[in-house]
């Protein structure tokens, strides 16, 4: 029941990359659109205008899209009310039947991250959590990763532009491309993990962020060959991205009642990982103009190879640190005074 609990989760993780392709593409047909409507136009001025008033309706739509799409998840999802009597039923059923797949099940990856405690009774609070060492782990792991997504997303449009100098629409095609073959690649990262597992499913995508890595510094005049390099850094990024979560999941295992305190703290990690980057990779600019200078194309050059290499080293470590020190939960080390753990 766990298992199939968990694959279910992994599986919805890969459905979120389905409506960024769609966006993506509808993002090149408006670019290419707009790059024709406004080679028609002679006038400058006229074609400022019609940049500005282009890019105004563009940020109305997203947002009514995103207003709308939000009104209805609000109004069609109904969620059931704690402390029913027939959902109380329902959760001791579901937990027997749990355990008694896990018995017949063994170890190995089918394991959970953070195995239950003995009673069902025993619930973690959320400072409890800070005494495991298996959080800190997998919230190292996350932060690394979404390190490695969000930062090679903010700087390959200046890496294309400026080092490369390919055109323009390369901004719109290369992140179409990414999620494309991360999104193509979710179809095989749900029977990988089952056959060498999620740690190893990770590390393959860690080589595939690497060899994106190599590929940037080897080659500081790619041309077309950028479209090959895009493949192996949206596929390996979809799947560190989706094993990543798929491990927070296992953290929390049964534990749901303090989840969203587990799932906060890994955002707020990232966040704050994130934010940090980005003002350190900006203060050491090369270029304070508004125009880019002849620095720039190696300063974005050598971004793009440390935010993906340089970052996927930290994340091959906190791998290495889970077999190290299997992730397990200390609930009966720490005692329930001392955990905070309530009955």
């Amino acid at each position: 029941m766990r298992g199939h609990f968990l694959n279910e989760t992994q599986y919805i993780t890969e459905l979120r990359l389905s409506p960024v392709v769609g966006v993506l593409l509808l993002s090149v047909v408006i670019a290419d659109a707009r790059l024709i409507d406004m080679s028609l136009t002679p006038n400058p001025s006229a074609r400022n205008y019609k940049r500005d008033s282009d890019l105004v309706n563009l940020a109305l739509i997203v947002l009514g899209i995103g207003t709308l799409f939000s009104i209805f998840f609000h109004l069609g999802t109904t969620e059931q009310r704690p402390g029913a009597r027939g959902e109380a039923r329902g959760e001791e059923a579901r937990r027997k039947r749990m355990e008694q797949e896990e018995e017949e099940e063994g170890g190995g990856e089918q394991r959970p991250l953070l195995p239950r405690a003995k009673t069902s009774s025993s619930l973690l609070q959320w400072k409890c959590w800070l005494q495991q060492p298996s959080f800190y782990q997998v919230a190292l792991l996350y932060m690394s990763t979404r390190l490695i997504v969000n930062l090679s997303q903010t700087y390959i449009s200046m890496y294309l532009i400026n080092t490369l100098g390919l055109p323009k629409k390369f901004i719109a095609t290369i992140p179409l491309v990414m999620y494309l073959s991360g999104f193509l690649s979710s179809f095989i990262m749900k029977p990988l993990s089952k056959l060498i597992g999620k740690c190893l499913t990770y590390f393959v995508g860690l080589l595939l962020v690497m060899a994106f890595s190599y590929w940037v510094l080897l080659d500081d005049r790619m041309g077309q060959q950028v479209y090959g390099a895009a493949v192996l850094l949206g596929a390996g990024s979809a799947t560190i991205l989706v094993i990543s979560l798929s491990m927070t999941a296992e953290l929390i295992a049964d534990q749901t009642q303090s989840g969203a305190f587990v799932y906060g703290a890994m955002s707020f990690t990232d966040k704050l990982a994130n934010g940090a980057a980005v003002m350190i990779i900006q203060a050491i600019h090369p270029c304070h103009t508004v125009v880019c200078c002849p620095a720039c194309v190696w300063f974005y050059h050598y971004i793009m190879v440390i935010v993906t290499g340089g970052v996927d080293v930290i994340a091959a470590l906190a791998l290495c640190s889970i077999p190290a020190r299997p992730i397990r939960n200390l609930y009966h080390e720490l005692g329930q005074l001392s955990c905070g753990c309530r009955s």
